[in-house]
């Protein structure tokens, strides 16, 4: 058995080693280009990003990503695509343009994507699209699974014992590995009841439940002069990311209505032009339904994004778009092949 368990060791190692090898030289040059042109030649990429930190966390969440690789991913795009405003997107897919084209899009509304990512995009002259978590703006409060990986960061535990599973804490990568693995466990539930676990967990690894998040905190959300100066410079478009970024599927009829409604008039109220987009919490095609959709066209949203991944061609609903998810462990040579489909298909 020992030797079984080698075997299939360094065979996954090898595995890695030839899919590493198989990104730089695919992604080499104009090759994922060209294989765009093959593979899904009227196809928009949708690029999702989330927070942009001038650091690394101490402790390891996908989604924030170091402002190294995101201005290299930048560079690449004003160089080789046209990235378009998302709200471009139902007309641009009518057209065949001859460099691919890219919408960028950043969710949740960390304070962040200002201090950070935006004076990029304004140096490459790249529009955007951040959709807000509407209750979180002006607040010292934050998304809930930032306050869980502060807490795992702050911690003195090197082992957790929480609702029946143990989780190692001993090293950085292990406290990743058990931040990642709370998050699956806990979008399982309706987030009412996701949110009292999740105190219940911060006070288990000795954090303060409900602390004030400070200015210049990563976990830190936007504000409201924040976003009325990116709005008014026109290269960035606001968009609704309901209430309080709960899972729709989780929530009644009524619940699913008033977080998609209220947080399309904050939107609104924010940025003093109409809203009309959103994207989906969490994304995935049971994470929403038909209502929502509905919900969506009946408050005129004419674009809606999900975290489905795949090219935007025109068989793809405007209220359901597609979205590649970038992050932490995102090489530039994985990039070019995500921005350019590659590596969709191969995986289709």
């Amino acid at each position: 058995m020992a030797r079984t368990g080698d075997r299939r060791t360094r065979d996954a190692h090898m595995e890695e080693k030839i899919k590493s090898l198989a990104y730089r030289v695919s992604a080499f040059a104009g090759t994922p280009r060209l294989l765009q042109r093959v593979f899904a030649s009227d196809g928009i990429a949708i690029l999702l990003y989330h927070a942009v930190t001038t650091m690394p966390l101490p402790v390891e969440d996908w989604v924030f990503v170091e402002e190294r690789p995101f201005r290299e991913q930048m560079l690449y795009l004003k160089k080789h695509c046209q990235v378009i405003p998302l709200k471009d997107i139902p007309a641009a897919r009518r057209v065949r343009e001859r460099r691919p084209l890219v919408a960028l899009t950043f969710d949740d509304g960390f304070q962040n994507n200002y201090s950070v990512a935006y004076p990029i995009l304004q140096d490459l002259g790249l529009p955007a699209t951040i959709f807000l978590v509407t209750d979180l703006i002006d607040s010292d409060d934050t998304v809930w699974f930032c306050r869980i990986n502060e807490a795992l960061s702050l911690t003195s535990l090197t082992r957790l014992d929480w609702e029946g599973q143990a989780y190692d804490l001993s090293t950085p990568s292990a406290r990743a590995a058990a931040h990642a693995l709370l998050q699956r466990k806990l979008k399982a539930f309706r987030h009412p009841e996701l949110l009292e676990k999740t105190a219940d967990l911060i006070s288990a690894l000795g954090d303060v439940p409900g602390k004030p998040i400070p200015p210049g905190s990563a976990y830190r959300m936007l504000g409201t002069h924040e976003i009325q100066e990116m709005a008014a410079s026109g290269l960035i478009d606001f968009g609704a990311h309901t209430r309080s970024h709960a899972i729709l599927s989780g929530l009644s009829t009524a619940e699913r209505t008033q977080e998609i409604t209220a947080s399309v008039t904050a939107v609104e109220r924010l940025t003093g032009t109409r809203c009309s987009l959103f994207a989906y919490p969490n994304g995935r095609a049971i994470d929403y339904g038909p209502s929502d959709v509905a919900a969506l066209r009946e408050r005129s949203i004419t674009g809606a994004v999900t975290t489905v991944d795949g090219p935007n061609d025109p068989s793809v609903s405007a209220l359901e778009m597609r979205r590649y998810c970038i992050g932490v462990g995102t090489s530039l040579a994985q990039f070019k092949l995500l921005t350019h489909h590659v590596l969709w298909k191969l995986q289709h």
